[in-house]
């Protein structure tokens, strides 16, 4: 990794001041990370499960109950 005389003043500057880097300075800083993260105000890690009724469940192993089907022999 390099980093040129300005970048490194200007992450010094940030620093010394308490703000917070720019992401264009903490991906030069941390290059090698290959997770990518959506960050945002109020994010919370909270996973919240749902039962939908979209779909009927069918089991495969058990036969269904069919009905008679009755032929048409009037025709």
């Amino acid at each position: 990794m390099y980093l040129t005389d300005n970048e490194v003043r200007d992450i010094r500057k940030y620093l010394e001041s308490g703000i917070p880097l720019p992401d264009k300075y903490r991906f030069l800083l941390f290059e090698d990370k290959r997770e990518v993260e959506l960050v945002w105000n109020g994010k919370s890690n909270e996973v919240t499960n749902i039962v939908l009724p979209f779909q009927t469940i069918e089991h495969i192993d058990e036969p269904r109950a069919e009905k008679d089907v009755k032929l048409q022999m009037g025709l």
